[in-house]
């Protein structure tokens, strides 16, 4: 990090401290749609969907890290200390929340993908019509994934390796008074932070296909 270190310090440092956790949680946030392109590939006219155990097995997976995607906006908690610790020069707007919001839509626009995946899935199998109501119910799974990841501290595979000690701690946090408060607050963001990643991708990928055929237009001449 030399010349960073020389250039942008505090940029530098912010990288230092936060570049393993924002690593992993990103990491965390892909699998998704890692698990949604193995799940959902297929043509766009099949109809036939496996239901081997495998699959099964992978579709709980799925649903398991799904709440992981739209769980970066919680680290925004840790901008506080950040900005506290930027004491080296170099204005934080520049140097610490181009990082963050980078990090958190990279969380976004993973939690699109694998999503706009199970969609054309539910299409390909003639389920088209329920795709609104898997998208909310994908919400509300996410926020209370995300309420019991931020607040219990629970990971993605403790129902599987710990499910007795999961349940317990899912049943303290859920009876908690705030409980319901959070979690329609997180269903909020996730329902915003879902629309606004699919308008900006949906826009770029239609901008981009104009631009490809206009290109092929013009060399057509």
């Amino acid at each position: 990090m030399g010349l960073l270190e020389h250039v942008a310090p505090n940029l530098a440092d912010l990288l230092r401290r936060d570049a393993m956790w924002m690593a992993w949680n990103t990491l965390l946030a892909w699998i998704p749609v890692a698990l949604a392109w193995g799940l959902f590939r297929g043509g766009g006219t099949e109809r036939r969907v496996s239901r081997s155990p495998l699959w099964w097995a992978g579709l709980v997976l799925f649903v398991l890290f799904l709440p992981n995607a739209p769980y970066v906006v919680t680290d925004i908690v840790h901008i506080r200390n950040d900005v506290l610790l930027s004491d080296r020069g170099g204005p934080v707007m520049t140097a610490i929340l181009p990082v963050y919001a980078a990090f958190i839509a990279s969380g976004f626009l993973a939690y699109y993908l694998a999503l706009a995946g199970a969609r054309r899935h539910l299409i390909q199998i003639g389920l088209g019509a329920w795709q609104g109501r898997v998208t909310i119910a994908a919400h509300a799974l996410c926020a209370l994934g995300v309420f019991l990841g931020r607040w219990a501290r629970l990971n993605s595979w403790e129902p599987v390796v710990d499910p007795h000690g999961a349940l317990e701690r899912i049943v303290v946090h859920l009876t908690w008074s705030r409980a319901p408060i959070l979690i329609v607050a997180v269903f909020l963001v996730t329902w915003l932070g879902h629309f606004l990643a699919k308008a900006i991708a949906e826009a770029t990928r239609d901008a981009a296909r104009s631009a490809a055929r206009q290109l092929q237009t013009v060399r057509a001449r």
